[in-house]
C-alpha cells in the first residue's frame, strides 16, 4: 500500500548495506531516481516423455514500495535489459528517492532474492508443439531445479 507520506529526494545515492548490489538503468533527461528491485534468471523447461526442452532468460523490474517489508513479484514487469546491461554508475546526474528499509537489510534483501526464484517457478510457462501427429500444443513450467537466479539487485530508474 502506498505510503502518503511525501518522499523526499537527497543529492547523493543511499547506501544501504555493501553486500546488497545497485545498479543504474541507462537513461537520459531529467528527473530522479527512484528504486526498483530487478531480478533476471535463466529458466529451463522440458518434458523427457515428450522429448521437449528449451532455455530462457528473462529479466524483471519491481516496484519498491517506501515502506515496503516484502516485495510483490506478482507486480514486476519484463524487461529486456539483462545484467550486463545495467550500469554502475548514473548516466546522469539527478537527485535520489530513498531506499525503503528492507531494501537496505542484508536479511529481508536474501529473503526477496528467494521469493524471485520461486515466483518464476510458479509463474514462468512455456508453450510447445509437438511433433507427433496430430501435433499436440503443450504448456509446461520449469523443470524441478530448472531456475537458475543470476541476479537480484536494487536499480535506480530516472523517472
Amino acid at each position: 500500500m502506498p505510503s502518503d507520506k511525501p518522499r523526499l529526494a537527497g543529492p547523493t545515492r543511499p547506501l544501504g548495506s555493501p553486500d546488497i548490489p545497485q545498479f543504474h538503468l541507462p537513461a537520459t533527461g531529467k528527473g530522479v531516481y527512484t528504486p526498483r528491485l530487478y531480478g533476471a534468471a535463466t529458466i529451463q523447461f522440458g518434458d523427457r516423455k515428450r522429448r521437449l526442452a528449451d532455455t530462457r532468460r528473462a529479466a524483471f523490474i519491481a516496484p519498491l514500495d517506501p515502506s515496503a517489508r516484502t516485495v510483490d513479484w506478482d507486480q514486476a514487469q519484463p524487461t529486456p535489459l539483462m545484467p550486463d546491461g545495467l550500469l554502475k554508475d548514473a548516466p546522469v546526474a539527478a537527485s535520489y528517492l530513498p531506499l525503503p528499509s528492507g531494501a537496505m537489510e542484508l536479511l529481508k534483501f536474501t529473503r526477496w532474492a528467494k521469493s524471485f526464484d520461486r515466483w518464476l517457478a510458479r509463474t514462468q510457462k512455456a508453450e510447445f508443439t509437438t511433433k507427433q501427429e496430430p501435433p499436440e500444443t503443450v504448456t509446461l513450467g520449469p523443470k524441478r531445479g530448472g531456475v537458475s537466479v543470476e541476479l537480484v539487485a536494487i536499480v535506480w530508474e530516472l523517472t
